[in-house]
């Protein structure tokens, strides 16, 4: 009794294979982009949050500067100074994989000891996170909140 499969049962499962990771892929490749856009969004947002959370803490004025670096990958870069005798210290920096996230819009925003927005860069304090096609939006409020 002869047991296995047939080279035409084969070359058809292997046929199908095919087809169906042809179906997938482009699929499979947004799903990448939007999250990579989703992560890198969430990264900034937080890293505005911390430097909100800081000013209120500290009882000092605290600075998100968001920038791009030469290969374009963005960075956040949150310091404050202690004080006016004081040099800047850095509480914490942020940095892209890579540079297929681009920014533009806000680049610096100021957090009062209250954690309200003191000052920014950009009029309205917009910052907009792309990625081919997509976007997200972050907004800065004269209150603070970030959205």
């Amino acid at each position: 009794m002869n047991r296995g499969f047939t080279l035409i049962e084969l070359l058809v499962t292997l046929a199908l294979v095919v087809l169906l990771s042809t179906l997938a892929v482009p699929g499979f490749n947004s799903m990448i982009s939007t999250n990579r856009l989703a992560a890198d969004y969430n990264e900034i947002l937080a890293s505005l949050h911390y430097a909100r959370s800081e000013a209120a803490k500290r009882r000092k004025d605290v600075t998100a500067d968001v920038s791009s670096d030469a290969s374009g990958a963005w960075i956040v870069s949150v310091t404050y100074q202690p004080d006016a005798s004081s040099a800047v210290e850095t509480l914490k920096v942020r940095e892209a994989r890579d540079g297929r996230v681009s920014l533009s819009g806000l680049n610096e925003v100021v957090f009062n000891s209250l954690g309200r927005r003191e000052s920014c860069s950009a009029d309205p304090c917009t910052l907009s996170v792309q990625l081919g096609g997509d976007s997200h939006s972050l907004e800065v409020y004269p209150t603070g909140n970030i959205n």
